[in-house]
C-alpha cells in the first residue's frame, strides 16, 4: 500500500535534494512540547483509535469502506472549490465543481465516484495551501494530538476551511449530531487507511517523530505545488536522521511508550486519502 503512506505523511519522500537538508528546513522551536503532544497522541491512538479502526476493517466489506470514503470526500468538495478559486486555479475549480455535481447525482450523493472514470480527476486544496500560494510562510511546526503534524499557517487555515464548509452553516436541532458523526467517521476512515503504514513506521523508524515531521514538510510542499514535485520514490524510515538525541527540556518525552511504538496517526483529512480501502 505505497499510496497510503504519502497520503498521511507517514513516510519521507525524495522531493528535495536530500532528506537531511529537508529536515533542517523545518522550523521546530517548540520541539519539546511537540514531542510531548506526540506522546499523548500515541497513547490515545493505541488505546482507542487503532482498535476501533481494526474493528471497522474487520466488520466492514471493502466496497462499503470505499463508499464511505467517497461520500466524505464529496462532502468536502466545496472547501476544495473555494480554495481553487482563491488560488486562481479556474480550470481546477471547474473540475471540482463538475466532480461534485456528477458524484452527488449519478454517484448517489457521493458514495460512488463516476466522475473519475469520466476524466475529472480528484484533487485536494485547503486554505493552508492557499496561504502558501499567496506567499505566507509556514511558521513553526506543530503536532496536534488526534490531528497530527501541521504548522502555524496550516492550523489557521483549518479555521477558514470550516467557514467554507456548508455543514457549518446548516441549521436544525440535529445538526450538531451530524457534525459529530461526520468527524468521528472521518477519524475512523483515516485511521483504517493507514494501519499498515503506522505499523511499518513503528517497526522501522529510529525516531518516528522526526520521520513524520520530515515527511509532512516534503509532502505538504508537493501539495502546495499541486503535485509538480516528484514524490514517487520513498526511502526507508531509517534514512531520516534524528536532529537531536534528547528532546529539549530534559529526558525522553516518550519514555513511557515502548520504543517500537512511538508513532502517531497523521493529518486527519479524508480528502487527502489516495489509497484504496482494503
Amino acid at each position: 500500500m505505497r499510496s497510503v503512506i504519502p497520503t498521511l505523511t507517514l513516510a519521507a519522500c525524495l522531493a528535495v535534494p536530500s532528506l537531511a537538508s529537508a529536515q533542517e528546513e523545518v522550523s521546530d522551536p517548540w520541539e519539546g512540547m511537540n514531542r510531548n503532544l506526540f506522546a499523548v497522541h500515541e497513547t490515545v491512538d493505541q488505546a482507542v483509535l487503532e482498535p476501533v479502526a481494526r474493528g471497522y476493517r474487520a466488520v466492514t466489506p471493502r466496497p462499503v469502506r470505499g463508499g464511505v470514503r467517497n461520500f466524505l470526500r464529496n462532502l468536502r468538495s466545496p472547501v476544495t472549490f473555494a480554495n481553487d478559486l482563491l488560488q486562481g486555479e479556474l480550470s481546477r475549480a471547474g473540475t471540482t465543481a463538475a466532480r461534485f455535481g456528477i458524484n452527488t447525482t449519478v454517484g448517489l450523493v457521493g458514495v460512488l465516484d463516476p466522475a473519475t472514470s469520466m476524466g475529472f480527476e480528484r484533487h485536494s486544496e485547503d486554505f493552508g495551501q492557499t496561504l502558501a500560494v499567496w506567499g505566507v510562510e509556514p511558521g513553526p511546526y506543530l503536532f496536534i494530538p488526534l490531528l497530527g503534524p501541521s504548522n502555524v499557517r496550516d492550523s489557521a487555515g483549518r479555521i477558514v476551511d470550516t467557514a467554507f464548509d456548508p455543514l457549518t452553516w446548516v441549521g436544525g436541532e440535529d445538526i450538531d449530531g451530524w457534525r459529530i458523526a461526520r468527524g468521528v467517521t472521518t477519524g475512523i476512515v483515516v485511521r483504517e487507511e493507514v494501519l499498515e503504514a503506522v505499523d511499518d513506521i513503528r517497526a522501522n523508524s529510529v525516531d518516528p517523530y522526526a520521520s513524520i515531521r520530515t515527511s509532512h514538510n516534503l509532502l505538504r510542499q508537493s501539495a502546495i505545488e499541486n503535485g509538480r514535485t516528484d514524490v514517487q520514490d520513498l526511502p526507508e524510515f531509517d534514512d531520516i536522521p534524528d536532529t537531536q538525541e534528547t528532546p529539549p527540556g530534559g529526558g525522553a518525552a516518550m519514555s513511557f511508550l515502548p520504543s517500537d511504538q512511538n508513532v502517531g496517526l497523521a493529518y486527519l483529512s479524508v480528502d487527502d486519502l489516495t489509497g484504496d480501502a482494503e
